[in-house]
């Protein structure tokens, strides 16, 4: 038997979806009010395993109701009781939470109790295997599983926990909603800057929904690899747990930014900088958000290569000099300064014949961008083969 409470501004709405749930045989109604504010009190000290709240309910509505029920009691399953046409509401109708259309049906109410009670079993058995784990390890909880999560976010997007499959995301809305979190980890993101940024064209009141539903998802999912509050909302703002572990992309934005305040680096320090560069931000994305800081990351990790470059150059060590031109002329095919640095260091080498194929294939390239190599590149080419 599941415990369930129940909100809607409608009394006679009220009565109907408890006399409805009553017949299913296997949900107690412990309690049911008629606004978002007395509702999430009484939810806090009752506890069910599942809210239905109706949407659209006067002051705190229920998609705002659901968002602080998320932060503060996650455990709780949300039922969107709504007269939403069917195809929004098709779009999300998902495990992990449900939709009931108005007017209700016995069939599809039936339908999504057993859904509900899927996702409670689901719960308990995890949270059972995570007492019984603590009780293994002798610690209070059982931490094993946050402590192995990596998030990566750099060539493909994922999360991985341990030597367990990544997580597999319910819609592609999900994953982007936690790539945006990922990419401003640290950051408290207002409602309506997630709205606009990946729901732009939608309405605003079905936004709120959709938004709503990935959030679901996410804690849903995450709570699945030991994270129990992951995605927090306060005062109309969401964000990240502190606790989790950044992102190899937020790594490697630490380790950037702590390269330019440093100054003059030796070339080993620069080396273990750009290990960290496992790829382009997002690479198989197309997230028109995500486009500045991918742009800054490939311009400031280019131009790290470069340097690190220019370093090796110093040093005389020309194989590592050709090899991080290489490098750098694989991450930017187009860049005319990679190819004077393979140039250079492949004459240091000895290796003119590998001079003229660098500016051969700088030339072929460019000529696709239908420019001509410049007149610096072209000086150089001439000092290096004349010196030969």
């Amino acid at each position: 038997m599941i415990r369930a409470y129940l909100a809607d501004d409608e009394e006679h709405a009220l009565n109907l979806l408890e006399l409805l749930l009553a017949r299913t045989g296997d949900v107690e109604v412990i309690g049911r009010c008629g606004n978002g504010f007395d509702a999430f009190g009484e939810i806090g000290r009752l506890q069910p395993d599942v809210a239905f709240l109706d949407i659209e309910m006067p002051g705190m509505n229920g998609v705002e109701l659901a968002e602080k029920l998320g932060s503060h009691f996650p455990d709780v399953q949300i039922v969107f009781v709504t007269a939403y046409d069917r195809y929004a509401i098709s779009a999300f109708e998902r495990d992990a939470v449900d939709y009931l259309l108005k007017p209700l049906e016995m069939e599809r109410l039936t339908r999504s109790v057993q859904r509900v009670k899927r996702e409670v079993a689901r719960l308990r058995a995890s949270e059972a295997w995570a007492q019984a784990a603590s009780e293994v390890s002798g610690t209070a909880e059982a931490a094993g599983p946050e402590k192995m999560l990596r998030v990566q976010l750099l060539g493909e997007t994922q999360i991985v926990c341990g030597d367990q499959e990544r997580l597999k995301w319910r819609t592609a809305k999900e994953k982007e909603l936690f790539a945006y979190f990922a990419v401003h980890h640290g950051q408290r993101i207002h409602r309506d800057v997630l709205l606009d940024e990946l729901w732009p064209e939608e309405n605003y009141q079905k936004s709120k929904v959709y938004l709503h539903t990935c959030v679901s998802y996410l804690r849903r999912d995450l709570r699945q690899l030991g994270l129990k509050s992951a995605v927090v909302y306060e005062e109309e703002k969401y964000y990240l747990d502190p606790n989790l572990p950044v992102s190899d992309y937020q790594s490697l934005r630490h380790a950037l930014i702590a390269t330019r305040a440093a100054g003059n680096l030796q070339a080993s320090e620069l080396e273990g900088v750009l290990a960290l560069y496992a790829g382009p931000l997002l690479r198989d994305e197309d997230y028109h958000w995500a486009e500045t800081e991918i742009r800054q990351l490939e311009t400031t990790v280019e131009a790290l290569r470069l340097q690190l470059g220019e370093l090796y150059e110093q040093e005389g060590d020309y194989g590592k000099m050709t090899e991080t031109a290489r490098l750098l002329l694989k991450q930017s095919p187009y860049n005319e300064e990679a190819y004077r640095l393979l140039m250079r260091g492949c004459s240091g080498s000895g290796k003119l014949d590998e001079v003229f194929r660098a500016f051969e294939e700088m030339t072929a390239r460019l000529g696709e961008l239908r420019i001509s190599p410049s007149e610096v590149s072209r000086q150089l080419y001439r000092r290096l083969t004349e010196r030969a």
